[in-house]
């Protein structure tokens, strides 16, 4: 068990039951959204390696200047 396991554990004791409600539904959120965090990326990769020449150029065309045009500050 990791030490930020155990001060979790340390925190949540005595905690009424509707604190560990909130923080089981937590818990479940951060694990959902790293999950389609993950999917998304498997998702979007697999889409662009699908791509042919063409497709693969005018995609690079579409996005040459982006950072020039769109500057982020």
């Amino acid at each position: 068990m990791s030490h930020l396991e155990e001060i979790i554990l340390q925190e949540t004791k005595g905690l009424p039951t509707f604190a560990l409600s909130e923080i089981l539904d937590f818990i479940k959120f951060i694990k959902e959204k790293r999950i389609n965090t993950i999917k998304s990326d498997d998702s979007l990769t697999k889409e662009l390696s699908s791509l042919d020449k063409s497709e693969l150029y005018h995609l690079e065309e579409e996005f040459k200047d982006y950072k020039k045009e769109y500057p982020y500050e």
